[in-house]
C-alpha cells in the first residue's frame, strides 16, 4: 500500500501544502517600506517623502504660487513597523503610513508646531530610487509669530528677504552653498537645522587679499546642514529656506568679518558683523534667529558680548 501510486500522490500533496504554510524566514522580512522617493504633489503643494533602506525618512512640503507668504514645512525621523503599514511619533506629533496601490497613504496629527502648518496628508506614489528623484522646490518663509520673549528688546527684522524657491529665482542648491558660501555657524532650533553663511566676492587676482569681502549673508534653514557629508542626489536639492540679511556698506579697502556665538540677553547664538580695514574694527550689525525661526536684528549692537576680548 505504501508504495502505491495513490499514496505517492497524497504524500506529494501533503508536502506541497506544508511548504505553502511554512513560516517566512526572518531573513526575508523587512520591517520598513520600500526605499526610495514618494510623491503626493497637487495643484497647491509640492509633497515629497524620501525613505532610506534603514527606515529613516524625510518629508518635505512646499506651497506653490507666486513668491510671497508661501508656506513650507519638513519633518524627519525613523519609521516603526505597525499593523498594515508603519508609524512614527515624537512628542505629540504622530505620522502613520498605510499600504496603498502604487504607494502609501500618509496621515499626520499634531505635527504643525514641529514640522510646519502645511497639509502633509495624501497618497504618496512611489517614484523610484532616491538618486532619480527630482527635488522638492522649497518655498519662501512663511509668516511667523512675534519674536520670543527672550529677545523682546530686539527689533523685528524689517528688511531681511526670504529668497523664493526655484533656482531661476535665485535660491542656491545645497551644493552651491557648500562650495561657494562660507559657513559661519550652525545650530539646531526645534527639529530644524540652521546655519549662517556668507558668500565671498571672487577675485581673479592670484595675490591673496587680507581683507575679506562678501556679496551676501544669510540664515539657511534645512532638515540637515551637514552638506559635506551628503550624496550628490541630496546636494542637488534646495534648502528649505534661505533668508538673507543686509550687509553693511564698505569702501574699496574695507571688508567684513563675522563673529558667531555672541551673547545678547538669553541668546548665545548671535552673529555680529564687523567692518574691517580701518585702524580699528567697527561693529556694524548683529543678527539672530529666535525659537520661532524668525530672523531678528539687534539694534543695540554694543550690548552684544562676544567671547574674544577684541570685540
Amino acid at each position: 500500500m505504501k508504495n502505491s501510486p495513490s499514496f505517492k500522490k497524497i504524500s506529494l500533496l501533503a508536502a506541497s501544502l506544508a511548504s505553502m504554510t511554512a513560516p517566512v524566514l526572518a531573513a526575508d522580512y523587512n520591517p520598513f517600506p520600500k526605499a526610495g522617493v514618494y510623491d503626493a504633489s497637487d495643484n497647491s503643494f509640492e509633497r515629497q517623502l524620501t525613505v532610506k533602506p534603514d527606515g529613516k525618512f524625510t518629508l518635505e512640503v512646499a506651497e506653490k504660487g507666486k513668491p510671497g507668504n508661501l508656506r513650507s514645512g519638513a519633518g524627519e525621523g525613523k519609521l516603526s513597523d505597525a499593523p498594515g503599514g508603519w508609524d512614527f511619533s515624537q512628542g505629540r506629533c504622530n505620522m502613520t503610513l498605510k499600504r496603498a496601490s502604487g504607494g502609501m497613504q500618509l496621515h499626520v496629527e499634531n505635527c504643525a508646531s514641529a514640522w510646519g502648518d502645511v497639509p502633509f496628508d495624501g497618497k504618496y506614489k512611489y517614484q523610484g530610487e532616491e538618486v532619480a528623484a527630482a527635488p522638492v522646490k522649497a518655498a519662501p518663509a512663511a509668516a511667523t509669530p512675534k519674536a520670543a520673549a527672550t529677545v523682546a528688546t530686539a527689533s523685528p527684522l524689517p528688511v531681511a528677504q526670504t529668497t523664493s524657491a526655484p533656482a531661476a529665482n535665485g535660491l542656491p542648491s545645497r551644493k552651491e552653498i557648500n562650495e561657494k558660501w562660507q559657513g559661519i555657524s550652525g545650530d539646531n532650533i526645534g527639529n530644524k537645522h540652521v546655519a549662517f553663511v556668507a558668500k565671498p566676492i571672487e577675485t581673479k587676482s592670484s595675490t591673496p587679499n587680507p581683507i575679506e569681502q562678501f556679496s551676501k549673508a544669510a540664515f539657511v534653514i534645512d532638515t540637515n546642514i551637514r552638506y559635506g557629508e551628503m550624496s550628490a542626489a541630496e546636494l542637488a536639492k534646495f534648502p528649505l529656506q534661505l533668508i538673507e540679511v543686509p550687509l553693511p556698506a564698505v569702501g574699496p579697502k574695507e571688508g567684513l568679518e563675522f563673529k558667531s556665538d555672541c551673547v545678547y540677553g538669553k541668546s548665545d547664538k548671535v552673529i555680529v558683523i564687523n567692518r574691517t580695514g580701518q585702524p580699528t574694527i567697527k561693529r556694524m550689525a548683529a543678527w539672530m534667529m529666535d525659537n520661532n525661526l524668525k530672523v531678528v536684528e539687534i539694534k543695540q549692537v554694543n550690548k552684544v558680548n562676544c567671547t574674544s576680548p577684541f570685540y
